[in-house]
């Protein structure tokens, strides 16, 4: 069994992932509640048993917060956008094998609740590899006018700890298939990344501009998740470029897949091509 849940400390859930009605956004500090792990990599077997503790912060000093529990089905779009289904709606659902407690949680100031995540995966699976289920925290809370007044109008919001269940032998099998700067904006790499494995990438590295003489003048830092069977543009802003001397340099990726079950989850390196680069 290996479990790899991505926490947070109280203090700072508020890097975790905020739904909005509309749209998807970081979670704003005004609302203080966070959710830790927001990430959770699981390997199952058919008949296992687990569980998975996730704890809702409320780390705002005078609001008390009440949420609701849910569960989801969830995926990404071809631009690394979360997209949410209901329970049961995909192929790779795991929500069915789910059941959790408690289904509502009050948070007063600067407290925190554990919710209890129980996962019975059923004896015959059809498919190996990566299966997904999100478990859900959603309040309404009322949106506020330029003054920080209550404007009357509430909206929904929801934070997610996704779940990736992965059953073994699977592989995971990531390559960069185009890598480019971007035709608008020269700071932007735009890498292609296409995942033919049965279970997810998890990119980590760094991108390096090196002047001629081949010493680093600029890095970024790299990191992307392609699910099984997924594609992915990745976008990448690159840092501190702006700061450089006119000249020629070359952008080199050092960039590793962190999830590789069929490497015994050790890091495997992805190959990626170098890129020239002309700062003006």
């Amino acid at each position: 069994m290996r479990i790899n849940a991505r926490n947070l400390t109280l203090p700072t859930m508020i890097g975790a992932i905020l739904l909005g009605a509309a749209s998807y956004a970081p979670i704003a500090a005004a609302f203080g509640v966070g959710v830790q792990p927001s990430t959770v990599e699981m390997t199952i077997k058919p008949g296992d048993r687990q569980r998975q503790v996730v704890t809702i912060g409320n780390v705002h000093k005078s609001k008390t917060i009440s949420m609701t529990m849910a569960l989801a089905d969830w995926s990404l779009d071809d631009n690394g956008k979360l997209i949410l289904n209901a329970p049961g709606e995909t192929e790779r659902s795991a929500a069915d094998w789910v059941r959790f407690s408690p289904a509502s949680v009050t948070l007063k100031p600067e407290t925190s609740q554990d919710v209890t995540v129980e996962i019975s995966a059923p004896y015959k699976i059809e498919n190996k590899g990566d299966h997904r289920f999100a478990l859900l925290a959603t309040t309404l809370l009322p949106e506020l006018n330029e003054r920080g007044e209550t404007s009357g109008v509430w909206n929904r919001y929801q934070l997610a700890s996704l779940f990736y269940l992965t059953l073994t032998p699977s592989e995971s099998l990531p390559t960069v298939t185009s890598v480019a700067l971007n035709p608008d904006d020269s700071s932007i790499v735009t890498m292609k990344i296409k995942n033919e494995g049965d279970a997810h990438a998890r990119l980590q590295g760094t991108a390096y501009v090196k002047g001629t003489d081949g010493e680093v003048v600029a890095e970024t830092p790299l990191n992307a998740v392609v699910l099984d069977g997924g594609t992915r543009t990745y976008n990448i802003r690159l840092e501190n470029v702006a700061q450089l001397d006119a000249g020629n340099y070359s952008i080199d990726f050092d960039l590793n897949n962190a999830f590789a079950p069929q490497n015994k989850f050790r890091s495997t390196a992805v190959d990626v091509n170098s890129v020239e680069y002309v700062a003006k």
